[in-house]
């Protein structure tokens, strides 16, 4: 059991530093109780257990209510807050948007993108490596997604999806009604307003020309159930909305910090800078080069070891189960902490230390245990493919052109949002090859 106070338990440990409270938990204990005022709540930090949270019992538990509730006005009832067969008919309907073939299509569309956006940057200049992935992810969600360039509207799609998931984060600990005429509130409805007007205007518009432009609006289109109903518009727009967050905001983050690795981690600069010489030797990465460049996919691996972007799964449970030998009332909430497992000195050697020889060579599956940065189960990342073929070719495109000095003292803090962040962002000086 965490050290609490009397009547409230953990819950000013949650609001002032919830990451932290996790993370002292799930690295000392396979599984520990936490009370939340009334609340009780277990953090969980064994992969054994994570597992049979995820995987086995996955039956037995829900999503927990600070996304299911609290990001309902952002992401309604899509992919991401959606639970039992409303979850299940939606993945169904959306898998073909991610098949292997679609890959490949989405692939040159996100190599040209980083092209562009590499050719943007000046030496000499400072520059936050943080801000810039997320306008370069969400452009590429905007061509991948919608077929449609997002670039004037980046700004304002950025700084409305930071509002949103600063107000599901603080509603987790101040759980006031939305229908309050708070200044959050308003603030907050402000910003999902706008992410609503650009979304429902590019339904309508592919509504009025139903063709299949290679994108994944054009798939989610078409859909059609076993009955034949497709997806209503307020349907499009929470899958629409859930994949325009999930789908830049966590390769960005996971890229941020990955310069930042590379910032403060010659050795592991210096093997990438090889293997891109030797594989592409100065031509623009393919998807079809994607397979001989593993250093680049390992760099990925251990950046999303040390700094996953989903940091925490949560789920409540939906009856009473029994984890590990320890019996979990139904109502209970149930905290993965991803990042936690990921650093624990049980799984890994040396922990905290940024190692490639983790994901080169040896038997991939038996790296696996102590690492959940996609999640697992039937609720696993649907665009996990996505996602590493999205950050492997942004890699290797920038790094072919530029190493970035950081500009700014490490280390860089964590910032749990929805999303774990590099606090204040990753400022560097591009140096030109």
């Amino acid at each position: 059991t965490a050290p609490g106070l009397p009547l409230v338990g953990n819950l000013l440990d949650i609001r002032r530093d919830r990451l932290g409270l996790h993370m002292r938990c799930a690295m000392s204990a396979d599984i520990t109780r936490l009370k939340l005022a009334w609340r009780r709540a277990w953090c969980i930090g064994a992969h054994p257990l994570a597992h049979q949270v995820l995987v086995d019992d996955a039956d037995a538990f829900v999503k927990a209510p600070g996304l299911a509730e609290f990001g309902r006005p952002l992401l309604g009832r899509g992919l991401l807050t959606a639970d039992g067969d409303a979850h299940r008919r939606q993945r169904k309907l959306m898998a073909p948007a991610f098949a292997p073939r679609r890959m490949a299509g989405y692939a040159d569309v996100m190599a040209a993108r980083a092209a562009v956006a590499a050719g943007a940057l000046r030496p000499g200049t400072t520059i936050d490596l943080a801000e810039q992935m997320m306008g370069l992810t969400l452009d590429i969600v905007g061509r991948t997604l919608f077929d449609v360039d997002l670039a004037g509207e980046a700004r304002a799609v950025a700084d409305a999806l930071t509002v949103a998931m600063e107000y599901v984060i603080t509603s987790i600990t101040s759980p006031l009604p939305y229908s309050w005429p708070l200044p959050r509130n308003r603030k907050v409805k402000a910003a999902i307003a706008r992410l609503d007007e650009i979304v429902l205007r590019i339904i309508a518009d592919r509504r009025t020309r139903a063709v299949d432009r290679g994108d994944v609006l054009s798939i989610l289109l078409e859909a059609k159930d076993d009955d034949g109903r497709g997806l209503s518009d307020r349907e499009l727009r929470d899958e629409i909305m859930t994949l325009m967050l999930a789908g830049h905001e966590t390769t960005a983050n996971l890229l941020a910090w990955v310069w930042y690795a590379l910032a403060t981690e010659p050795a592991a600069q210096a093997r990438l800078d090889a293997e891109l010489a030797e594989v592409l030797g100065g031509r623009p990465p393919t998807y079809d080069d994607l397979p001989r460049l593993p250093v680049t996919l390992a760099i990925l691996e251990e950046a999303l070891r040390l700094y996953p972007p989903a940091h925490t799964i949560a789920r409540q449970a939906d009856r009473d189960v029994e984890i590990g030998g320890v019996p979990i009332a139904k109502g209970a909430i149930v905290t993965v902490s991803v990042v936690a497992m990921q650093r624990r000195a049980a799984y890994w050697d040396d922990p905290l230390a940024f190692r490639l020889e983790r994901f080169l060579g040896g038997d991939r599956k038996a790296r696996r245990v102590g690492y959940l940065p996609f999640g697992a189960g039937p609720r696993g990342c649907i665009g996990n493919h996505f996602a590493l073929v999205e950050a492997q070719l942004i890699l290797a495109a920038w790094a072919q052109r530029f190493r970035f000095r950081l500009a700014q003292p490490a280390p860089v803090a964590l910032e749990p949002l929805m999303t774990l962040r590099p606090k204040g962002g990753v400022w560097v000086e591009p140096i030109a090859r």
